[in-house]
């Protein structure tokens, strides 16, 4: 799973190696899971030479284990890498998105979300 965000993340970015975002991700995760609870995984990282966000997103057709924190396996995965040095900036979009997914009705409208546009929507 986190090789297919690292691939979504690094797709048209030629100045993004796609082993070198799943390393990032993948340290992250080492750390502790990113599975936030109510199916949602959260992988995120700060990587050298970004200078803006980046964000994906993968809505499973089948439930993944995942360690998350309610034990439940997950549905929802948005990944986020930002840049290196813009750790108030990793944090407030952390934060940012722990809000709208504690939030009981845009969570469930996020997870019945039927096209891509609509799902950015939610999201931004």
């Amino acid at each position: 799973m986190l090789e297919e965000l690292a691939r979504l993340l690094s797709h048209n970015r030629p100045d993004l190696h796609r082993d070198t975002v799943f390393q990032v991700l993948n340290e992250r995760e080492r750390l502790g899971s990113t599975g936030i609870g109510d199916g949602i995984a959260l992988p995120h990282g700060r990587l050298n030479g970004l200078t803006e966000p980046l964000a994906a997103v993968i809505r499973l057709r089948q439930a993944l284990d995942f360690d998350s924190v309610d034990d439940r396996p997950i549905q929802l995965i948005v990944g986020l890498l930002v840049p290196a040095n813009a750790t108030e900036q990793h944090l407030n979009i952390l934060a940012s998105l722990a809000e709208t997914f504690n939030n009981t009705e845009q969570r469930e409208a996020i997870f019945r979300a039927r096209d891509a546009q609509t799902l950015f929507a939610l999201l931004t």
